[in-house]
């Protein structure tokens, strides 16, 4: 079965693995199953172009900041810095309050509890789905037969992006 794995984040440095979460469908699919229904007509999460428009709703500023803060979140290459730890647990418990189906498995309850027990790490990220590569790994070095660290450029601040929208 597929896991989301919370990521620890040394920006401009390195990743390290966390902790694992079973069956990644409670990580980023639940909330994409909220956003889309809510946000995107006709929504299937199994059409390219309804994801195209789901991605673009961080941006969109009609849309309540903790929904585009957790939607952000499932983004590959994104993380949060420890200065928002309780920022994005509180934006993760809004978000639950708006919608949190117990007939399907969802990790985000414990997601925030990570957060606020606020880990001695630079930033959290995720690799929300183990049925694909990793997103904060480069290339492969086949000499070293490793992984080479990520493109920083390509990495994002979670909160320092959603600010920088001018919210």
């Amino acid at each position: 079965m597929s896991h989301t794995t919370i990521m620890h984040v040394y920006p401009g440095e390195k990743v390290e693995y966390g902790e694992e979460l079973e069956n990644s469908w409670g990580s980023a699919p639940y909330v994409w199953d909220f956003m889309g229904n809510k946000y995107v007509a006709n929504f299937s999460m199994f059409r390219g172009e309804s994801m195209n428009n789901l991605w673009q709703l961080w941006k969109k500023k009609v849309i309540p900041l903790h929904h585009r803060a957790v939607l952000f979140m499932t983004f590959d290459r994104v993380y949060v810095s420890k200065a928002d730890y309780a920022r994005a647990a509180k934006d993760i418990r809004l978000f639950l309050q708006d919608y949190n189906d117990t007939s399907v498995v969802n990790h985000w309850h414990h997601i925030a509890e990570i957060f606020e027990s606020n880990p001695d790490v630079p930033a959290i990220g995720f690799y929300m789905t183990s049925v694909s590569d990793n997103p904060f790994f480069g290339g492969w070095d086949e000499e070293k037969e490793d992984y080479l660290p990520p493109n920083w450029e390509d990495c994002h601040d979670v909160y320092s992006q959603l600010d920088g929208l001018g919210i």
